[in-house]
C-alpha cells in the first residue's frame, strides 16, 4: 500500500543526502579517507584547486597552473584534518555544490529540461558533470563541441546521465 510518506518522497524525488551518498559511492567507494593516485582526497575526491576555490587551501607563492602539489593548506586545515573528519567533507561538499548551482543556474538554465545528446539535462546531473570536469567542461558538452574526460576516462555525460534527477 501506498503511504502518504511514499508518495511524498516519490513526488519530490531523490534527496540531496541521497545524491551526495550516491556520488561518494561512484568516487570513493564511500571512503572518507580515500587518495587516489592523483591525489584527489577524501569521500568526493577533492582537488586541491576545487579547495582553494572554496577557501581551504591556497596557492604557493610564484605558481600557476592547477596542479595538486602547487597549493597548500590554509592555516587550521590539513590534509590528515581533511581525511579524518567526514562531517567537514560533508560541509566542504555541500558548500562546492551551493557554488555550482549557483554557477549553473547563471550560464545554463536554459538547458535544464532539455537533452543534449539523448541525455536529459538536470539541475542535479549539471552539478555532478561540474563536479567531475568544472563549469568549463560542462559548458562545452551543452554546446555540442567536446565531452571531457577525467584522468581516468570517465566522461561528463556519464555523470550528467548517471546523477539526474535529485532534487539539489
Amino acid at each position: 500500500m501506498l503511504t502518504l510518506q511514499k508518495l511524498l518522497k516519490a513526488k519530490q524525488g531523490k534527496s540531496f543526502e541521497e545524491f551526495a551518498l550516491a556520488l561518494r559511492k561512484r568516487e570513493s567507494s564511500n571512503n572518507y579517507d580515500a587518495v587516489n593516485a592523483y591525489g584527489y582526497l577524501g569521500a568526493y575526491q577533492f582537488g586541491m584547486a576545487r579547495l582553494c576555490d572554496l577557501g581551504f587551501t591556497e596557492r604557493k607563492e610564484g605558481t600557476t597552473g592547477y596542479s595538486n602539489s602547487i597549493f597548500q593548506w590554509k592555516t587550521g586545515y590539513s590534509k590528515e584534518y581533511f581525511l579524518n573528519h567526514p562531517d567537514f567533507q560533508d560541509k566542504v561538499f555541500k558548500e562546492h555544490c551551493i557554488s555550482l548551482i549557483g554557477q549553473i543556474e547563471r550560464k545554463f538554465s536554459q538547458y535544464l529540461g532539455t537533452q543534449v545528446g539523448g541525455i536529459k539535462i538536470t539541475l542535479s546531473g549539471l552539478v555532478a558533470g561540474a563536479h567531475l570536469g568544472g563549469i568549463g567542461g560542462v559548458d562545452v558538452f551543452l554546446r555540442g563541441i567536446s565531452d571531457c574526460s577525467d584522468a581516468l576516462g570517465t566522461r561528463i555525460s556519464n555523470y550528467i546521465e548517471k546523477f539526474g534527477g535529485y532534487n539539489v
